[in-house]
């Protein structure tokens, strides 16, 4: 089955679907236990529904990329928990040498798109309180990093290296929004052109 670049239905084949077997790397897991992998890392870049997730994993069990083992659960229904399986794995390994397509969505730079045609003080007031939450979440991931590089998963011989890659990118991405939210505020706020980056850029950390 061919994935679907940027195609986060629940179909197998599906971005979602490799999101799962990519998840699933990490060591066999239930439907709730894949939901909440979703929410770190790869949530600073890519979500995922529960009502999707179950229907999908349906789809991946049907096309041989994972296994279900069933016992009790605690309500009537069974509990599953999921495993890679080698066509599985074969399926993800051909689709990560794939280059992707981007199909970016930002709310915040739509927004931007049209920001001189709003009021301007309540325009400036949402970019300076989206460049303080960017601010917050920075000093966040940077303590995960910090975190992480005591463990070593800054190795790429690590088994959680992808986990630190892509905290990294998120690092990278809430720099840039902490910078562009600050220069879009003091701008609308100034009504006058204003230096970009505002404030200026922070020295490089050495992530």
């Amino acid at each position: 089955m061919g994935a679907r670049d940027g195609d986060d239905s629940a179909t197998a084949g599906s971005t979602l679907g490799y999101a799962l077997l990519s998840l699933l790397t990490r060591g066999p897991a239930t439907g709730y236990q894949l939901a909440s992998r979703v929410k770190a890392p790869i949530g600073h870049f890519w979500t995922a529904k529960h009502s999707q997730i179950y229907p999908e994993l349906a789809r991946l069990a049907a096309a041989g990329w994972v296994r279900a083992a069933e016992e009790a659960g605690p309500g009537p229904r069974a509990k599953k928990t999921y495993e890679l399986t080698p066509d599985g794995l074969a399926a993800l390994r051909a689709w990560l040498v794939v280059p992707p397509v981007a199909q970016p969505r930002s709310e915040i730079t739509l927004k931007a798109y049209a920001a001189n045609s709003g009021d301007p003080a309540a325009m400036a007031a949402l970019y300076g309180g989206l460049a303080a939450q960017a601010a917050r979440t920075l000093a966040e991931y940077e303590q995960d990093a910090a975190d992480m590089r005591a463990q070593g998963m800054d190795d790429p011989a690590h088994p959680r290296f992808g986990n630190y890659a892509v905290l990294l990118m998120g690092l990278e991405s809430q720099r840039v929004v902490q910078r562009w939210s600050a220069w879009l505020a003091a701008s609308l706020d100034g009504g006058a052109p204003v230096p970009y980056p505002h404030p200026p850029a922070p020295r490089d950390n050495g992530y």
